[in-house]
């Protein structure tokens, strides 16, 4: 068993949109709901662990906010301490050694074959502090390292790896370092550079669909669309 943690807590200004981009509709239900789906159909998922800012209310308004599955938490002003009050929420409720898997509230199009097999993974691999496993793919385009607007070298694109959501982590590891972020006022984009600079441990990828994008502009609400149209969810 392990606990899902969804930081749903931004507010998604480089959208541009009027709500919070995981309360945008696309079909008929909102990309926080598509991106909860699979968790809730997992067996194994214990618990969703769902961090919101202050003002609940868009997150409350909907039906799946009272799910027996789902806990909500207040978060924060930043993505890593919204996480760290979730986990602290987790370990109030949990023993210390269970499994968190972080996966962000606009990826919506998460296909549960993947949470699945990379929970699997994740049973099997994670026996060390510090050791996680996360969803990942490959870019198709060249990638450039580039400085001041120029080029400085082009990477080998079969080396390069986009990290995607969900992250998984022991519930202690992960809380410790988040925990010493916060204390040394450090701010890390996501899980995996967090415990990547602490644990310094491995850390395996699983490849992922490259449809399990996050909504960061308004044109992905187009793209998330046609992928989910795609897979059948709407």
């Amino acid at each position: 068993e392990y606990a899902a943690l969804i930081p749903a807590a931004g507010v998604g200004a480089r959208a541009q949109l009027k709500l919070a981009k995981q309360f945008n509709i696309v079909g008929k239900k909102t990309i926080i709901e598509f991106a909860i789906d699979p968790f809730l159909k997992d067996e194994n998922c214990k618990a969703i662990y769902v961090v919101v800012n202050e003002d609940t209310e868009a997150w409350e308004q909907l039906a799946i906010s009272q799910h027996n599955k789902i806990k909500t938490c207040i978060g924060a002003s930043t993505r890593m301490l919204s996480v760290l009050n979730g986990l602290q929420a987790i370990k109030e409720d949990e023993d210390k050694s269970i499994l968190v898997a972080v996966h962000d509230a606009a990826r919506p199009c998460l296909e549960l074959k993947d949470l699945l097999s990379l929970m699997e993974k994740a049973q099997d691999e994670i026996k060390e502090d510090g050791q996680g496993c996360y969803l990942s793919y490959q870019p198709t385009e060249s990638v450039n390292l580039i400085k001041n607007e120029k080029v400085q070298k082009s990477l080998d694109r079969k080396n390069v790896w986009l990290s995607a959501t969900p992250q998984v982590f022991c519930l202690e590891d992960l809380l410790s370092a988040l925990t010493q972020a916060h204390n040394e006022e450090r701010v890390f984009t996501d899980e995996v550079s967090a415990m990547l600079h602490y644990f310094k441990k491995e850390i395996s990828i699983y490849p992922c669909n490259r449809t399990n994008i996050k909504v960061t502009k308004k044109e992905d609400l187009e793209t998330i669309e046609q992928y989910l149209k795609l897979s059948g969810r709407i």
